[in-house]
């Protein structure tokens, strides 16, 4: 039993990591209480939003700041549960799979990131309802073409891959599957897998992931949620809560169009 428990301890700590979730425990990520707004060091503002800023749905030339995304990101006052944040780097993520074609999916998975560099970038780990799920969301603005290019990579990955290795955590994951396209936003792609947990004496622990990544314009929206609220066992899929994909969206679409 105690092998047991230590051995569910390890995975669990394992998808804390990959969520974010882990350092927020650890007091790394900004609890609710703390806004965003309240720590102007971190942002990387290296575009002006002129006081104003296109719909989100535009083909802009010049993409959003972090104050504009710390803005339009769904919060409490939205009717979301927000448990808290991190800081993001805007750098373009290096993390790899093995196969390297997989590498996108790695980086999604790792910091909500991709191979391509963004003008900012924010987070939020949303709580789940009830018995429901939550998520974790990154949205990063891009320069459109690699707005563009950040989506079709994860695109080409998720329908290549079935199984691959994340290099810098060594998590295995398997049963990859390209979901119906969601049609969220300008265009969206949807994946469920499992990350796979095995031990020196031949157990293994299965836990469900579902990945959703969205362009809307100039801004990525990545969501990810694992099923650990009824163990990991491989047999429940993990969810992305609809709703929640939509309410972004919708703002993100809304922001700036007012006078």
């Amino acid at each position: 039993m105690i092998k047991q428990v230590h051995k569910a301890a390890v995975v669990l700590a394992g998808i804390l990591a990959l969520s974010g979730r882990g350092h927020a425990e650890s007091g790394d990520a900004r609890s609710v209480s703390e806004s965003p707004e309240e720590y102007p060091g971190i942002a990387s503002e290296t575009v002006n939003s002129n006081g104003r800023n296109p719909p989100a749905n535009s083909i802009s030339p010049n993409p959003w700041t972090e104050t504009d995304l710390n803005r339009v990101a769904l919060s409490d006052r939205d009717g979301y549960d927000v448990m808290g944040w991190m800081p993001q780097s805007t750098y373009p993520s290096d993390r790899t799979a093995v196969p390297a074609d997989c590498s996108p999916i790695v980086q999604t998975l790792g910091q909500s990131s991709s191979a391509y560099p963004a003008n900012a970038r924010v987070h939020r780990m949303f709580s789940p309802e009830g018995a429901g799920s939550g998520a974790v969301m990154t949205l990063a603005s891009h320069r459109v073409d690699d707005a563009k290019r950040a989506v079709r990579a994860f695109r080409v990955a998720a329908e290549k891959c079935t199984a691959f290795k994340d290099v810098e955590q060594s998590f295995d994951y398997g049963d990859g599957e390209v979901q119906p396209d969601p049609e969220y936003g300008d265009e969206s792609v949807a994946l469920r897998l499992v990350q796979i947990f095995a031990y020196p004496d031949g157990e293994s622990l299965r836990v469900p992931h579902a990945v959703v990544v969205v362009r809307k314009g100039t801004t990525v929206a990545m969501f990810h949620e694992s099923n650990t609220s009824k163990g990991p066992d491989g047999k429940k899929s993990a969810t992305i809560p609809d709703d929640l994909i939509r309410a972004q969206l919708s703002k993100i679409a809304k922001f700036g169009t007012a006078e």
